[in-house]
């Protein structure tokens, strides 16, 4: 007989049980990865906040695209990242997420030395948001776009 873990949901005061396992299959990490999301949105929208998230690393040199590592994706969305000209660097989304008012970026160049200097963002259109770079290059910059509704 399988030992389990018991928890109460402080939503609904739910008590739930769940098996200890000694072996984690690729299935239940899909289905726990679906569990913290649907966690996470719903503790957002008990203290008062919805949103939803992108979260990245990003390495780019020279004039290459910045190349993406996905940390984390709620949205929904596909993004591709591309050169626009020295230090501009602009993601694009297959539909329309960047919400006026409603988008908010934190971003830094990661490891690359900058003298001091910050990268800034400009969202462009509900598709577009353009970043900007004190030099011609990052390693594993974080970069995190939040859509509030």
């Amino acid at each position: 007989n399988m030992p389990l873990i018991t928890f109460s949901d402080k939503v609904d005061s739910k008590v739930s049980t769940v098996p200890i396992i000694n072996k984690i299959v690729a299935n239940d990490i899909n289905q726990l990865k679906d569990g913290v999301n649907a966690n996470e949105t719903a503790i957002s929208a008990i203290n008062g906040t919805t949103y939803t998230s992108l979260v990245q690393l990003l390495t780019q040199s020279a004039t290459n695209a910045p190349v993406a590592t996905e940390v984390y994706n709620n949205t929904g969305e596909t993004y591709t990242w591309s050169y626009v000209s020295s230090g501009v660097y602009r993601v694009t989304a297959t539909g329309n997420p960047f919400t006026i008012n409603k988008t908010v970026v934190f971003l830094n160049n990661g490891s690359t030395v900058t003298n001091g200097l910050e990268p800034r963002w400009n969202r462009i259109s509900n598709t577009i948001i353009d970043i900007f770079t004190p030099n011609e290059s990052m390693t594993k910059g974080s970069f995190e776009i939040k859509i509030y509704s």
